[in-house]
């Protein structure tokens, strides 16, 4: 009997903490495909008709990602604090990628990327932020067009406002 209830227990413990671990966990999260109607969650236009760098966010709750046209509106949907906290996984594309390949393949994850901000090439809303997947790449753009390096935790919404647009 001491057994069987010891077995039990066991099992009820499995059931208990298997069932706190988080959903984020074991979801596997990639890019999206653009398509040519595509808009952006921020300002509404249709993302593949302009030019830089796009970003994309999984949320909480949704099967798709949310679609900008810009890394800048991405950031700015991730940074507000009501929409934080529901963020799974935040993708961009990544600016020194020149293949020819479908730009959701162009993708990594936001805080793997390290970042231009405020250069002289303008993406769909003016002065932007351009992340790289690598530090030389970026060190590199930026000796050509100017602005500056940060990384993914010095993003935040003084940065953005700095970059006039919205």
């Amino acid at each position: 009997m001491k057994k069987i209830f010891s077995l039990l227990a066991a099992a009820a413990c499995v059931l208990v903490i298997g069932g706190c671990s988080s959903e984020k966990d074991t979801k596997t999260f990639s890019p999206a495909a653009f398509t040519k109607h595509d808009r952006c969650l921020i300002c509404g236009m249709v993302i593949l008709n302009y030019p830089g760098a796009k970003a994309q966010v999984y949320v909480k709750g949704e099967k798709e990602p949310l679609k900008f046209c810009s890394v800048k509106d991405g950031f700015v949907y991730s940074l507000q604090p009501e929409n934080a906290k529901k963020v799974e996984a935040f993708f961009v594309s990544d600016f020194g990628n020149t293949k020819d390949a479908p730009l959701h393949e162009k993708m990594l994850l936001a805080e793997k990327a390290v970042y231009n901000a405020g250069s002289d090439v303008r993406g769909a809303m003016g002065k932007s932020i351009l992340p790289f997947a690598n530090k030389e790449a970026v060190e590199k753009f930026t000796k050509e067009h100017g602005g500056k390096i940060v990384n993914y935790s010095e993003v935040n919404l003084e940065l953005l406002k700095s970059l006039k647009g919205h």
